[in-house]
């Protein structure tokens, strides 16, 4: 049977997971224009080839502590709900194929964890990837804010 492939890449030294297929490009990190009065995990926006993208921070959305932006940080510009937009994260460590036996699915999670954006964990190795299902990602209010910016 078949695998996913998953871009994983690391927050506060914990892995997470991005069907390749969502992934539109890997950017070096770069300036970011803060825009006036949008929620604290929304960066500001890039401009890519004359678009503007929206860009906002992944450790900030799952609660963890902030850090400042380096040049090893990076831009993974993904499409979320058919909008493209970009999320900083600390690195990209790999791509990996994950077969169904290394994939469970959220059931086995205590209760008190969020599950809406979450696929599942991946276990490859050593490894565990929390696997992000990126079409849910946003609730529809921050994909409002997203869209305003």
């Amino acid at each position: 049977m078949a695998g996913t492939q998953y871009v994983v890449f690391s927050i506060n030294q914990q892995f997470f997971g991005i069907e390749l297929f969502k992934i539109r490009e890997v950017l070096s990190y770069r300036k970011i224009t803060p825009l006036p009065k949008t929620e604290g995990f929304i960066k500001g926006i890039i401009t890519l080839r004359g678009a503007i993208i929206p860009v906002f921070d992944l450790r900030e959305k799952f609660n963890m502590p902030t850090a400042e932006y380096t040049q090893f940080h990076v831009i993974i510009v993904v499409e979320i709900s058919g909008r493209i937009t970009g999320v900083i994260v600390d690195d990209i460590s790999d791509v990996l194929e994950i077969f169904p036996e290394e994939f469970q699915t959220t059931g086995n999670l205590p209760s008190n964890v969020r599950r809406e954006y979450l696929k599942g964990v991946g276990k490859k190795d050593d490894k565990m990837i929390i696997l992000l299902d990126m079409d849910h990602l946003l609730s529809h209010e921050e994909l409002e804010l997203a869209d305003a910016t």
